[in-house]
């Protein structure tokens, strides 16, 4: 996947990731994405020389963001591995089998925040944990603020992307030989609103 998980994974979870343990406040709030304007994406190249790109439909994602706060001091997401779509029946019934993702043991993807590094205004990196085919390896992601905008009843809503790019061998999943390439971008943009 070369654009988390899985095609322009910029294999983005969707809302991103934060900071340690945290405990709650009364002024943080909780943000849950909306999944019908949310989206998961993953990139990997075929040969080297092209890109195959695919879709992880987001099952829940939140991030809790500090009252008055435009970064999340945590996030987590929930993939749903068994619906991977790259627009090709054929090959998406083998990411699904035994072959790679093997979603009838490991039917979803996980990813939990462990910290959030501010780097501008609007830009963050967020080191969680990434669970993928029963394996968890630790990811950094690269994510930026979108803003504030607010739904047909004045609800307000908020924007994230990130992106990170991981070893998919790191997830047990070694087949393909040298076609299939083993750098996945995966890219998230979520669009959340207040619970």
């Amino acid at each position: 996947m070369h654009y988390l998980l899985i095609p322009h994974v910029a294999f983005v979870t969707a809302v991103l990731a934060a900071g340690g343990p945290h405990s709650r406040t009364v002024s943080d709030t909780v943000w849950v994405a909306d999944t019908s304007h949310s989206s998961a994406e993953f990139d990997v190249l075929h040969m080297g020389i092209s890109h195959v790109r695919g879709t992880i439909p987001i099952i829940v994602a939140q991030a809790t963001i500090p009252g008055g706060q435009t970064l999340p001091s945590s996030v987590e997401a929930t993939l749903d591995a068994s619906r991977i779509d790259t627009h090709q029946a054929k090959r998406d019934a083998d990411l699904r089998s035994d072959h790679w993702f093997d979603v009838s043991k490991y039917s979803t993807i996980k990813f939990v925040s462990s910290g959030i590094t501010r780097t501008s205004d609007t830009a963050f990196t967020i080191a969680g944990n990434l669970t993928i085919h029963g394996v968890t390896k630790p990811v950094t992601l690269q994510a930026t603020f979108g803003g504030r905008g607010a739904g047909t009843r004045g609800e307000p809503h908020v924007a994230y992307t990130a992106v990170t790019t991981i070893d998919r061998r790191d997830f047990g999943m070694t087949g393909g030989g040298p076609v299939v390439g083993t750098a996945i971008t995966i890219s998230l943009a979520i669009e959340a609103a207040a619970r």
